[in-house]
């Protein structure tokens, strides 16, 4: 079923670009408000906001699941999956980001940037350079959280892991949830980030350069670092030559053109990566069927 729903919604994300209506936050937020008074502890209400939506997500898994022969179970499966994947089209928020940067616009493309899910506009940006180091980061990052962490949440808890794992990053990224719930709910899903990040990294190796991107990628995988760093070491890596010093062409021109063309490098491993794991998921699928 898990493998099945995977693959649907692959198929899916391809006609529409993302999970689309199906992605309707403002009834977790508006829960979340009617919790903070009522609770004094930011562990109580965080669980609270997460546990009681994913109970309710357990017990309606429970109750359709012999109904139709498992048919409106699939139909559930695929719903929750396109629910908890990334918001917005993330092919076309780079492409618009890319499309402001090629013309040097880095005004236009740093707010363009704003649409690829974790760049923060309130850091510091001091130049086209560290612009564009910040959106390969985020996009990188994007890449993961929508789509790599819910996955392999969703294969190893079913739906209620993938409702937790989108759940968790709302709460850590919109104003509505106190500061102390946020701070708690990034905390938690570092956490649920430390294994699914590493497997990403890893198929960084195997689809990219592995001599470089695998040295890199040992060196660091029992280390307690960021996922966006992990992610963006391993990746940069992984598309880069024997020589692991990072050399930025020193004229503008050149960049804008270097970090075009490197974002969209880091597009095609990001892909062969999904393409690697869909692969390993069906062998797995059918070793243990």
């Amino acid at each position: 079923m898990e493998f099945l729903t995977v693959v649907i919604v692959l198929g899916l994300l391809q006609l529409w670009g993302s999970g689309g209506p199906l992605q309707r936050d403002d009834w977790f937020y508006q829960f979340n408000s009617n919790i903070p008074q009522r609770l004094a502890s930011a562990e109580l209400r965080l669980l609270v906001a997460i546990g009681l939506p994913a109970l309710g997500v357990f017990l309606l898994q429970d109750l359709v699941e012999s109904v139709l022969f498992g048919l409106l179970s699939l139909v559930l499966y695929v719903t929750l999956l396109l629910f908890s994947l990334g918001r917005g089209d993330f092919n076309q928020n780079l492409q618009h980001y890319i499309d402001a940067w090629k013309r040097g616009d880095f005004e236009s493309a740093y707010d363009k940037a704003a649409a690829i899910g974790d760049f923060q506009q309130s850091e510091a940006i001091a130049d086209h350079v560290a612009l564009h180091e910040h959106i390969r980061r985020a996009f990188l990052h994007e890449g993961f959280e929508r789509w790599f962490a819910v996955v392999f949440w969703f294969l190893l808890l079913g739906p209620v892991g993938a409702v937790i794992y989108r759940l968790l990053y709302l709460a850590a990224r919109n104003d509505s949830f106190q500061e102390d719930d946020r701070q708690l709910a990034l905390h938690w899903l570092h956490y649920l980030d430390w294994v699914p990040a590493r497997l990403l990294a890893l198929s960084f190796s195997l689809t990219g350069n592995f001599v470089n991107s695998f040295s890199r990628y040992w060196s660091s995988i029992l280390d307690n670092q960021p996922t966006p760093e992990l992610l963006d070491q391993s990746a940069v890596a992984a598309i880069s030559g024997l020589n692991t010093s990072q050399v930025y062409p020193t004229d503008k021109e050149h960049f804008i053109e270097y970090g075009r063309e490197e974002l969209l490098t880091l597009q095609s491993l990001l892909s062969r990566s999904v393409i690697f794991w869909v692969i390993i998921i069906a062998v797995i699928t059918v070793v243990a069927g």
